[in-house]
């Protein structure tokens, strides 16, 4: 009774996440849901067999599928497949997915098609959540229709739904202005104690040759409306649904002894991340430079690393990418630690735990922590403290807040009221845990639930920009957050502060990446197809990156073999930039390419000194652009696009819609319908990144 099945398909962990909360909660309501991702599929489960699953599932920024799912879409889309394959099979899905990508929700729909081509009923409408505007805003109201079609299915009392919501917490909002008043007085008193402790903690830091970096917060004024502080009509809201807090099922023990890190000791306990195709590998650091002028709207560097012996265990093609294993920097996990009292023992070894109490269902250590470390090092190494704190994490803040105000406007901010003020204020506005403890200082989290409900910490990747097995460049934008909407401090973004603070010598951590469409030679195409093969490569930005190992890889196989080097191939690579004379990345080399035949043109747009976007560029180039667009492909051209999709993905695309519609007199839908058609041949391949 009550058993159904949850599968997913995640490549950032988000889609698993909604799985998993979506699990706990059938639980709580008494059905025993089953989870695995979609691969698992005829392995754990057969999806023909099943009689109710539920689907999450995400697109990665191509359209393809995550890697955990790609065989599972292969499966369902075999034409050996009876039309009524799936006849007994009800199911609901829910997509995720960034409508900054051209290809939105791509995998979401090709499985939804699949699934009703094969016979499968749907019982509730799709989801589409965009994380472009706040996932949780179709999420939630999608979980609450499942849950629902649930309760009816397995013939539960829909009265049961409020066990998701917690009955049992005082949410009387303060009514008299005494009340308020004291209230008000307490949460000033907070602060400015919190302000005088800094203070003397700084003092005793310089004495003691600054034992722990302390992080430097600037004044700051919330708007009357903010984190802080929500509307009237929220605020005086007695009826808030607050969801109850998740099962506490971690304890931690701290020893005397301090913790020295074993050479041995696995990366994230050597747990299995979606796309990674190796263990961590050691590098060193052989050159770091910025590439752009200085004073460049947004500065550009590079970063040379010598992989030496281990190049021999990270086989790569032009076009692949490698993940670095980034830390969180020592100053946020120092206060996020000290808030939760632990700074003191920080270093000192820690075991993890099931709770021998706990009510949490199969409850297991998540996989990405050491069952024995240190705190330092989850924090620094394993736990995510920057993404932008969920629900489930606000709830806990608001059970160790000490203030009555600050634990209302925490209650409402998780609240199904409060969901367009935690989209503003906290998701759009992109503020990390260490800002919701500054604007809340009463709040002391335990560790144990940070632990629990702080999101694993990604590695970040970074697409090559030169061909050598050995020694690989790699160029990264300077990223800038400013300290206002919430965000307390100023801050770069975490790989690149990070990547900014090597030197020459230092060793770095990087993974292999799984190979994707996006490489040269193109699979299944040989390298000497890849010679022959007619380029058009539009990289705005750092996106012209990857188009410079292209272009390495090609010159390498002219020099080894310039005889038989193909003449008179065309490669045009569309390069954007703001300002050529301050932002222009390896622009000589570009010119080399040129020199030597490797680059057929190179057509330079500048959007702030000529208006021109790569967009503009494409059109003024039509008669170059449209062989490439061409229904049959007799040449075998490639289109490639790179860069930040914010814009760009969706734009570009439509640019080249508009040109073949409009250079070879098609309707609208014959024009969308062409470039549908080249994206599922590949001829037409992105790898961008929001």
């Amino acid at each position: 009774m009550g058993d159904f099945l949850i599968a997913y398909g995640s490549h950032t962990g988000q889609a698993e996440t909604i799985a998993k909360e979506l699990k706990d909660k059938a639980e709580v309501l008494g059905l025993k849901p089953r989870l695995f991702t979609l691969d698992e599929n005829e392995k754990q489960f057969n999806l023909n067999e099943e009689k109710f699953c539920t689907i999450v599932v995400s697109s990665t920024g191509d359209g393809d599928s995550p890697e955990n799912c790609a065989r599972f879409v292969r499966r369902i889309s075999r034409k050996t497949l009876a039309d009524d394959y799936l006849a007994g099979l009800e199911y609901a899905l829910l997509g995720l997915g960034d409508s900054n990508y051209s290809s939105y929700q791509a995998v979401p729909q090709r499985i939804d098609r699949q699934l009703k081509a094969l016979g499968a009923k749907k019982v509730i409408e799709t989801g589409a959540a965009d994380d472009q505007v706040g996932l949780e805003l179709a999420v939630e109201p999608w979980v609450e229709q499942l849950l629902k079609k649930l309760c009816e299915r397995f013939g539960l009392n829909p009265d049961k739904l409020q066990l998701l919501n917690d009955a049992k917490m005082s949410l009387n909002p303060v009514k008299s202005d005494e009340e308020k008043k004291a209230l008000l007085e307490e949460q000033k008193k907070l602060k400015e104690e919190e302000k005088l402790e800094e203070e003397h903690e700084h003092e005793i830091d310089v004495l003691s040759a600054e034992r722990h970096k302390t992080l430097q917060s600037v004044p700051f004024e919330y708007p009357e409306y903010s984190l802080i502080k929500g509307k009237e009509a929220l605020s005086k809201d007695e009826n808030l649904r607050v969801p109850i807090a998740p099962q506490h099922y971690i304890v931690s023990t701290v020893s005397h002894q301090k913790w020295s890190q074993p050479k041995d000791l696995k990366w994230q306990n050597a747990c299995k991340m979606v796309g990674v195709v190796t263990e961590a590998i050691e590098a060193r650091v052989v050159g770091t430079a910025i590439v752009t002028d200085f004073e460049a709207a947004k500065p550009k560097w590079e970063i040379l690393i010598d992989l030496g012996e281990s190049s021999s265990r990270l086989a790569y093609e032009p076009g692949d990418a490698m993940y670095f294993i980034v830390p969180n920097p020592e100053p946020e996990v120092n206060y996020i630690l000290k808030r939760a009292g632990m700074l003191d023992v920080a270093d000192q070894v820690l075991e993890l735990s099931i709770h021998p109490k706990t009510e949490k269902i199969n409850a297991t250590l998540p996989g990405h922590v050491h069952q024995k470390s240190s705190l330092r090092h989850l924090f620094t190494y394993c736990l995510d403290i920057r993404r932008a704190p969920g629900r489930p994490l606000l709830r806990i803040l608001a059970d160790s807040a000490q203030n009555a105000l600050e634990r209302r406007r925490l209650l409402e901010l998780c609240s199904a009221q409060g969901m367009a003020d935690f989209t503003e204020f906290i998701r759009q506005a992109g503020i990390s845990v260490v800002d919701v403890l500054l604007a809340f200082p009463s709040v002391r989290p335990p560790v144990d639930r940070l632990i629990e409900l702080l999101p694993r910490l990604m590695p970040r990747p970074y697409s090559m920009s030169s061909y050598d097995q050995r020694r690989v460049r790699f160029v990264y934008s300077e990223m800038t957050f400013t300290a206002e909407e919430g965000r307390r401090y100023q801050r770069k973004g975490l790989a690149t502060e990070w990547l900014q603070s090597l030197r020459v010598g230092d060793t770095v951590q990087v993974l292999g990446k799984e190979p994707a469409r996006f490489r040269l030679p193109p699979p299944p195409a040989s390298q000497a197809e890849a010679l022959k093969m007619p380029l058009l490569m539009v990289g705005p930005g750092t996106g012209v990156a990857v188009f410079l190992s292209f272009c390495h890889f090609l010159l390498k196989a002219k020099l080894e073999d310039e005889a038989n080097f193909p003449k008179g191939v065309t490669r045009i690579l569309f390069f954007g930039c703001r300002d050529a004379k301050k932002d222009s990345l390896y622009f000589d080399e570009l010119k080399t390419f040129l020199r030597e035949g490797i680059l057929s043109d190179l057509v330079v747009c500048e959007s702030q000194v000529n208006n021109e976007r790569v967009q503009e560029g494409l059109k003024k180039s039509t008669e170059k652009v449209l062989p490439f667009l061409k229904a049959g492909n007799v040449e075998n051209s490639k289109i490639y696009i790179c860069g930040d999709a914010k814009g760009m993905s969706k734009d570009v695309y439509q640019c080249f819609t508009d040109i073949v519609q409009q250079g070879e007199g098609l309707t609208p839908i014959q024009a969308k319908e062409r470039m549908l058609e080249l994206k599922k041949t590949d001829r037409y391949v992105e790898d961008v990144w929001a």
